[in-house]
């Protein structure tokens, strides 16, 4: 009873996403496991430079962007969309795409890093999955219903659909994303490297 109480507590917009990023993880999975193999040194040489890089120092502004870059570009993305009509289509499309990002790398760096290395796995990806895809989540689902609430009025022409409003929850849920994925993207800049450097002595 407790998990059907909670299940439907989850809105149906958010449900339908997730199900989008697990299509999108699934592709992704198909073809990571068909190319993964022959990527396994490249694979290694990335990870023993990436370590090298980041240990050394501060990180550098290009890796100070891009790992925002990747942390920001889906919730930033989908929020975006929720003002445009057009989300009602590319909101899943982003979360698909996700899904399948994720996916592929995850099945790329454990088959290049074996068994030994499959330990590294969860300090590489679980802080991106448990902070970026509840972001995405959350702020997608709100944004899919302005979007569906514009392209009503669009097609509509506005006689038929309420007006679209966005709320402070809208702006609020925006705000708590944004600080919780900057956190999220400094622990990766500067504390998961030293992790990796402990677990590969």
């Amino acid at each position: 009873r407790l998990r059907c109480v909670s299940l439907r507590k989850i809105p149906l917009s958010m449900l339908a996403l997730a199900a989008f990023f697990l299509l999108g993880a699934v592709l992704g999975g198909m073809v990571a496991a068909r190319g993964a193999s022959a990527m396994g040194g490249e694979l290694r040489r990335y990870l023993e430079g990436y370590l090298a890089l980041r240990i050394e120092g501060a990180p550098s502004s290009a890796a100070v962007w891009q790992t925002m870059v990747c942390f920001f570009r889906a919730s930033a993305a989908v929020f975006l969309l929720g003002f445009a009509s057009i989300g009602v289509a590319l909101i899943p499309a982003v979360c698909a795409v996700q899904g399948f990002l994720y996916a592929y790398s995850l099945l790329c760096f454990a088959s290049g890093l074996g068994q030994d290395g499959f330990f590294l796995l969860p300090v590489l990806f679980a802080l991106r999955l448990m902070l970026v895809l509840p972001c995405t989540l959350l702020l997608g689902s709100a944004a899919w219903e302005t979007s569906r609430g514009l392209a009503a009025l669009s097609v509509g022409g506005g006689k038929r659909a309420k007006g679209v409003t966005y709320g402070k929850r809208y702006w609020s849920r925006f705000g708590i994303a944004c600080v919780c994925l900057f956190f999220g993207a400094a622990l990766e800049l500067w504390f998961i490297p030293r992790i990796l450097s402990l677990l590969l002595r």
